[in-house]
């Protein structure tokens, strides 16, 4: 400290910048506050007994969340020191580390000299080295003491502010489990969409478009490059913390005898199921992959109580099975460049995805007893219609089916090409 105070005070600040900012509480928190939407996932947990639940809560409460809060700090640390800074988040980390750094010494040495200023009015400072006269000017004294007073509160301010960012950004560069805003991702996911699709063919031509296809190249390269990379980096990030988190979580599961199928149930939510990411590149807009996951949700919450739900809650589930199905179906039919005649309803539908070996003759008929019973409850209203658990089932099962053969036939296809 003697030797190299520079060197020295760099080394201790990121330890300072953690325990002051209290990011490592305020990631605890985070965790706590969405335990369920991170790990337990209630309405999809594969009838696991109540009080498997709620040792589960506790386990993680106990043993995971702390496990992951201590490992922030290494991370942080380790980030600090031999940080990238190639993308906007890291880069506005280190502005507000080096905003809270300076805000925090200029309000030491601001309040060191309104000490001063307070001292010298009463009496001289005698050292060794110096000697400062006492300032007898009650004006003077109260002039220099406003402004080391202003700004002392000035930088307390912005170390104030500094902090909150900085707890923020921390929990949004480091590979850790996080609960991630749904609405950010959809504005990026969108972002990069928009400009996927932008129509420059029809606005300039084919003609022109050759001729300035360098120039044009560069444009979209310049304008793709950033939001892409930033949205790889968040993928790659979360995985890797996931990934991480679950060699913690596992043993949890296993240690309280929770069955293979239901730690493969949480897992897979965990990690984001294959149906969401399958649909994802099917869906045309963010908006209709969250209705279909609210949807299948609902059901499979409905299912899990099956025998306790009145036939009205069947009925829902089931309307609620069919709206998202047909509205998944018309983005598949999209994928194909369909006419726009095969979209009039349900069944001819089924009948080209059919055609396209996308459907076999046991999913034509699972979707079938459902698309019947829909329609009587849609257009006969009063009739009574028995709904079977085991045709719900088979409909998802069905449904997770077709999503499977379309991923491996748009796969082939962009192989090929």
């Amino acid at each position: 400290m003697l030797i190299a105070p520079a060197l020295f005070f760099y080394m201790v600040s990121p330890i300072l910048i953690y325990f002051v900012s209290g990011a490592g509480k305020f990631y605890e928190s985070n965790l706590k506050e969405n335990l369920d939407s991170l790990f337990i996932f209630s309405d999809d947990e594969d009838r696991l007994a109540d009080k498997q639940k709620i040792k589960i809560r506790e386990e993680i409460n106990e043993k995971l969340i702390p496990q992951l809060v201590s490992d922030v700090k290494g991370l942080y640390i380790d980030s600090y020191i031999s940080r990238s800074r190639s993308d906007k988040k890291n880069n506005l980390l280190s502005s507000f580390e080096t905003l809270f750094l300076f805000s925090i010494l200029w309000s030491i040495f601001s309040l060191a000299d309104f000490i001063g200023v307070i001292i010298l009015h009463y009496t001289p400072i005698s050292l060794d080295f110096i000697y400062i006269d006492q300032i007898t000017n009650t004006v003077n004294v109260t002039i220099f003491a406003v402004i080391f007073g202003s700004l002392t509160l000035l930088s307390d301010l912005l170390a104030i502010y500094s902090i909150g960012r900085l707890r923020q950004l921390m929990l949004e560069t480091l590979p850790i489990v996080v609960f991630v805003d749904e609405e950010e991702q959809i504005k990026r996911s969108n972002y990069i969409r928009a400009l996927s699709q932008f129509p420059i063919e029809g606005l300039v031509g084919d003609k022109l478009l050759r001729k300035h296809s360098r120039r044009i190249d560069g444009i979209y390269e310049q304008e793709f490059s950033e939001p892409l990379s930033e949205a790889l980096r968040v993928y790659g990030r979360n995985q890797v913390a996931k990934q991480q988190a679950w060699r913690l979580y596992k043993p949890i599961l296993d240690e309280l005898k929770v069955t293979a199928e239901q730690t493969a149930v949480i897992k897979d939510r965990f990690f984001d199921s294959p149906f969401y990411d399958i649909a994802r590149d099917v869906f045309s807009y963010d908006h209709e992959l969250n209705s279909l996951k609210t949807d299948i949700e609902y059901v499979k919450n409905r299912l899990n109580m099956w025998v306790d739900i009145s036939e009205e809650e069947r009925a829902t589930s089931l309307v609620f099975l069919y709206r998202s199905t047909e509205q998944l179906f018309k983005s598949i039919l999209d994928r194909f460049d369909a006419p726009i005649e095969i979209h009039a309803n349900f069944a001819i539908m089924l009948k080209f995805l059919k055609d396209k070996a996308l459907v076999n003759d046991k999913e034509e008929e699972s979707f079938n007893k459902i698309r019947k019973k829909r329609n009587t409850l849609v257009h006969q209203s009063g009739r009574i219609v028995s709904i079977k658990k085991s045709e719900i089932e088979n409909f998802l099962q069905s449904l997770e089916s077709v999503l499977l053969k379309v991923e491996k036939r748009f796969k082939k296809s962009e192989s090929k090409s």
